[in-house]
This record gives structure tokens, C-alpha cells and sequence, in this order.
């Protein structure tokens, strides 16, 4: 059956969001993204004035750069985007060629023997581990809960009646001007 790339066996145990974690996974460990526990991905720069670095070797991990904004952005919709791109989708087609998949990323049966035979087989990296068996495989514990759990929701604040600079209207006391 040859050789499967990491991204490859990903797709096949996973399936695309797999796919762009690893990819996420990688970038990581490359210290060229950093990821947050409130899924906030940020790319890493050498000054705070400087672009991200040059995009990596790998046209998934330079699509997964290319996604994260100045500003970083949440983790759930960078791995949704990533998982729609051209590149993952060659990974896809791949699979395809190689009997293993039907349609856009149902297994056929040679795919779901390779799975189980990947599934059985011994890994050793971060990597290797999430691409076979899933984010509850990553060795670093703060990666692990990060990319099993999903996007925290976000906090909706109060909403008040007054707005502006009007200081007459706020509830706060204002005694360290009464000694006028």
C-alpha cells in the first residue's frame, strides 16, 4: 500500500479538521503560531512591528499562516477554513487515487483496514499520535485539552443605559471632588 504522509493518515483516521490540526500541531511545535487555552491562535513574530514568518515548506501549514490574521483569530473557524482549502482537498484526491477513499471522505474498505492497522500500530511523536489517534493522544496536556475541547463561548457584557462621557450619569461616587 506504500508509504501514507502524516496528513494523509490523519484525513483517513479523522478526517479534514484532523488534517488542519495537525497541520496546527506542527506550526506549533515550529514556534511559528502559539495558541492560547481561550483558542486564540496568533502568529508568532520576531518584533512586534514585523510580519509573521516566512511561510513554511508545507503549502497546508503556509495555507493555516496565511489564515491567521495580525490580530490572531478563534481556533474553531481557523480549523473550519483550513479544512476547505485547495491543499487539503489535494490530500483528499490523494486518498482517492490510492483506493482508499470514496466521495469526499467517506473510507472504502482498504481505507478502513489501513485505519485499523494504523489505529494498532506504535507512534512516537505529538504528531504522529493526533494524525492516528486523535487530540486525547497528544502527550502535552495543555495541547491535548486545547484541541479536544471546543471554542469557549463568548462572555456577553451588560448592557447599560448610559453611554458617552456623561460622568453625571454613571453610579460611581465622585468624593474626591466634593472638597471644592
Amino acid at each position: 500500500m506504500g508509504e501514507l504522509s502524516t496528513y494523509e493518515i490523519a484525513f483517513l483516521c479523522g478526517g479534514p479538521r484532523r488534517v488542519a490540526q495537525t497541520a496546527l500541531l506542527a506550526l506549533v511545535e515550529g514556534r511559528r503560531v502559539r495558541v492560547s487555552r481561550t483558542h486564540r491562535v496568533e502568529a508568532v513574530r520576531a518584533r512586534p512591528d514585523a510580519p509573521a514568518q516566512a511561510a513554511p515548506d508545507d503549502p497546508l501549514q503556509a495555507a493555516l499562516l496565511e489564515r491567521v490574521p495580525g490580530t490572531g483569530t478563534m481556533l474553531g473557524p481557523l480549523l473550519a477554513a483550513v479544512a476547505e482549502t485547495p491543499e487539503l482537498q489535494e490530500i483528499a484526491a490523494a486518498l482517492r487515487e490510492r483506493g482508499l477513499l470514496r466521495g469526499a471522505s467517506r473510507p472504502t474498505r482498504k481505507g478502513k483496514a489501513a485505519r485499523r492497522g494504523l489505529a494498532e500500530s506504535p507512534v512516537t511523536t505529538d504528531l504522529a499520535r493526533l494524525a492516528a489517534l486523535g487530540p486525547e493522544a497528544v502527550e502535552d496536556a495543555r495541547m491535548r485539552e486545547i484541541l479536544g475541547t471546543d471554542d469557549p463561548k463568548p462572555i456577553k457584557l451588560p448592557r447599560t443605559k448610559h453611554r458617552g462621557n456623561n460622568l453625571e450619569a454613571s453610579n460611581l461616587p465622585d468624593s474626591q471632588y466634593n472638597s471644592f
